[in-house]
């Protein structure tokens, strides 16, 4: 075999590697998912272009998602021409993005440039068309034994985060106590902020109307012992939690939030009726959260009017859900029902 012919050979091998690369197939989204973040957190952001290139019809209802990684992987090369047309791609199939999706700095390059403008339009056009038929939802789960002819139950109303639903929030807030003990009520939000993602703080006296009629709603339809009610919630969940507790939109006895911002009526005088009311409660939080100073700051009120409270914050993480979230709120529970 010459020199020449044995070059020829390795290009080929390399190639057919290379091909097989771009081809690999995913036995699921989660699979590729995987993989694509190892090739994100290694930097190899034309390799994760190539593969969300290849794969952008393979998983049709992860179609936004991969879509905006795929625009991301663009951007991080200056391909900013390529990671429009990854975006218009999904958008052209009627498939849009969360509203807060281009907020980053990352984004600002895009912002001057008119075809993403253009592109920014056509998603609040979508937004704001699935708006129109936007309505609250109501899921109730009820604990083991239930039985509504026999006694009264503790009721915990729990609220989703922002951008986010009732399907994917009862994945991550299901506590034991809760599941065994408490009617739960997982309400979601009508303020449509993404295909299927909602929020309460973009109209905060919306969102507390919401909760309300949902808290209704599960009264006249199940034993509730209305001596024991609890709220909570995650990000936006806890200051539309903290906001019902404030306004004593409904009797409520204890809150459980994590990582909230600080509320409209976050003030002394409605922390001090709270606590006349017998409200107690716990805030946690994690320690990279970016809302940690306002969040001590919240904290230091709750001390000053005596509002029985506990504070606990995760190391090492950000605003996300800790690990143990299950046991601390459980914790928080027993720390409410400790008069």
């Amino acid at each position: 075999m010459t020199k020449r012919s044995i070059v020829l050979l390795l290009v080929m091998c390399v190639g057919l590697a290379f091909g097989q690369e771009e081809t690999k197939e995913f036995e699921s989204y989660q699979e590729m998912r995987g993989y694509i973040g190892s090739l994100f957190q290694q930097q190899k952001y034309e390799k994760a272009a190539r593969i969300l290139e290849n794969h952008l019809d393979r998983f049709p209802d992860h179609l936004e998602a991969n879509a905006y990684n795929l625009a991301l992987v663009h951007g991080r090369l200056k391909q900013y021409q390529e990671a429009i047309k990854a975006l218009r791609y999904a958008l052209d199939r009627d498939v849009w993005f969360n509203k807060y999706a281009f907020g980053a700095e990352f984004w600002e390059p895009f912002k001057k440039m008119e075809e993403f403008k253009n592109l920014l339009d056509r998603n609040e056009t979508f937004r704001q068309e699935a708006q129109k038929s936007a309505k609250p939802d109501l899921l109730v789960l009820t604990p083991k034994g239930y039985n509504k002819e026999e006694r009264k139950y503790p009721l915990f109303v729990a609220l989703h985060g922002g951008s986010s639903n009732i399907e994917n929030f009862r994945k991550v807030w299901k506590p034991k106590k809760m599941e065994e003990e408490f009617i739960t009520a997982y309400v979601q939000s009508s303020l449509v902020v993404g295909m299927d993602s909602y929020t309460w703080t973009e109209d905060i006296e919306t969102a507390k109307k919401e909760i309300v009629e949902a808290y209704n709603e599960i009264v006249k339809k199940y034993p509730v012992d209305e001596k024991e009610i609890i709220i909570g919630g995650f990000s936006a969940g806890g200051v539309a939690a903290l906001e019902i507790i404030l306004c004593n939109s409904i009797p409520v006895h204890g809150f459980v939030v994590l990582c909230p911002a600080k509320p409209e009526s976050f003030s002394d005088e409605n922390i001090k009726k709270a606590k006349e009311r017998g409200v107690r409660g716990t805030i946690l939080t994690t320690e990279m959260d970016p809302r940690l100073s306002v969040q001590k700051e919240m904290v230091e009120v709750l001390k000053t009017t005596g509002l029985q409270y506990q504070f606990v914050v995760t190391p090492n993480i950000g605003h996300w859900f800790p690990e143990d979230l299950d046991v601390k709120i459980d914790e928080a529970i027993h720390h409410i029902r400790n008069r």
